[in-house]
């Protein structure tokens, strides 16, 4: 439970450091793709540059995987931005979050890790656990965002669900036949440094002005954001890779966590469909515990 802990908190640092960009008038996407470059350097300092030196493998499956991942990292957030812009907030949070149903499945009836484990209430509360973040992600709709309808408009919510998932997913199946306890540190290095590199071209390719203050805001975003993956990768291992498990513990752990953080930070109170959500959380951590 420790380590499902520490991701929990690091992904709280996390949804602190995007909410302060709005505050500071920080371009998102510049500063995600130097908070990549961020993690890379943390890890690296963490894990230490001679065990990465000794343990990486350019020709591995687990390094393949890594780099991969990096790529849809990348993907998934650019789409997410896109959908942001032409839906609104609201509809990509929730498309995000209810994401969860895809590692889930995933980890029940692919990998069926732990199934046999896994009793009624425990059933109820994963079901609950869809409930509750439906709801704490429901906002009010904007009114600013127009759009004619089109293909991309229909489209890019589900793309969205798809891809948010397929990364737990990715993440899910990797720890379980690829991560060696050896590279557990590494391995979301070489994912950073992927994302780094392709969201650079991007950059350039796009002439995307990057300020001192993007810099400033993937520093501070991207020490945190390296140890919520490492530490969900440890989690998931302390888990025997049970995703099923993982992720609704700790999708409600950031849920319940980050709420409070913004109301007591940014004074940001729920509405009353959040506040049943939130409710819906704590029953359906207790169930999914027992």
């Amino acid at each position: 439970m420790l380590y499902l802990l520490l991701s929990v908190l690091g992904n709280i640092a996390v949804f602190l450091a995007f909410r302060s960009f709005t505050k500071f008038k920080i371009n998102t996407f510049p500063a995600i793709i130097t908070n990549y470059f961020v993690c890379v350097i943390t890890g690296s300092l963490y894990v230490g540059f001679g065990h990465i030196k000794s343990n990486i493998s350019f020709s591995e499956t687990w390094f393949i995987s890594a780099a991969a991942l990096g790529l849809l990292f990348v993907s998934t957030f650019y789409l997410m931005a896109l959908t942001t812009q032409l839906r609104g907030v609201a509809v990509a949070t929730v498309a995000s979050k209810m994401s969860l149903a895809i590692p889930v499945l995933f980890s029940l009836f692919v990998l069926k890790i732990g199934t046999s484990a896994l009793g009624t209430w425990n059933y109820a509360g994963i079901i609950i656990a869809f409930i509750a973040i439906f709801l704490v992600s429901k906002k009010k709709a904007s009114i600013e965002v127009q759009a004619p309808l089109s293909i991309g408009y229909i489209a890019l919510p589900f793309v969205v669900f798809i891809m948010s998932g397929a990364l737990d997913t990715w993440l899910n199946y990797a720890s379980h036949y690829l991560i060696e306890e050896r590279i557990q540190g590494i391995y979301p290095i070489v994912t950073f440094a992927s994302a780094f590199l392709l969201g650079s071209l991007l950059i350039l390719v796009r002439r995307i002005k990057v300020t001192k203050k993007d810099v400033l805001g993937g520093l501070y975003l991207g020490i945190p954001n390296y140890f919520s993956i490492y530490f969900q990768i440890k989690a998931l291992s302390a888990f025997d890779n049970n995703g099923a498990l993982l992720y609704p513990l700790l999708n409600i752990g950031i849920i319940i966590g980050s709420t409070l953080f913004a109301i007591l930070i940014f004074k940001e109170f729920p509405s009353k469909l959040n506040i049943v959500g939130i409710i819906l959380a704590v029953i359906a951590l207790i169930l999914i515990s027992v």
